[in-house]
């Protein structure tokens, strides 16, 4: 991966002391990283600081389990990232999903990276690794711009149902 490369990280709240593993993980390997409990300071507008690092970022890292609850301030990191990534083409959204089968209803258009939570953090850090560093596919590559908004609303409206 380049050096420029910047992956944004979001996560359920089940889901972030994984979340802290592995951005400080992708940091040792010299992949810069944003995520809240980082690089949030007191003081920031929160969307603002949210919209810049999306803006910034390549990737995006979302982190949730079967049984996540959303929070106010991760609905909004997922909508935002699923915007970006929709109607961007050239950023990439890697749902991972921690101890499950099955994304939740507003990540099923991505395919998800499955982790074991009792596994050993390095082997599912370098499953990721292997994610960042290799996938080229982009999934909005066909699709209009009316099928993109249209799915954008539908993907708001299961963040939303989630909340």
């Amino acid at each position: 991966m380049a050096p420029s490369t910047y992956v944004f990280i979001s996560y359920a709240e089940d889901t972030k002391p994984l979340a802290k593993k592995l951005a400080y993980a992708l940091q040792r390997e010299g992949i810069r990283t944003w995520a809240d409990f980082k690089d949030l300071k007191p003081g920031q507008l929160w969307k603002d600081e949210v919209e810049s690092a999306l803006d910034k970022a390549q990737w995006f890292v979302i982190l949730v389990s079967p049984h996540s609850q959303s929070t106010r301030w991760a609905e909004v990191e997922w909508r935002l990232a699923l915007t970006k990534a929709w109607s961007d083409s050239s950023k990439v959204l890697i749902p991972v999903v921690v101890g499950g089968n099955e994304a939740p209803p507003f990540l099923r258009d991505w395919v998800s990276l499955r982790i074991d939570p009792d596994d050993e953090p390095a082997k599912w850090i370098a499953d990721v690794l292997q994610v960042l560093r290799s996938a080229r596919n982009r999934f909005v590559s066909g699709a209009t711009h009316a099928e993109r908004q249209a799915r954008l609303n539908d993907m708001a409206r299961e963040v939303d149902r989630l909340h």
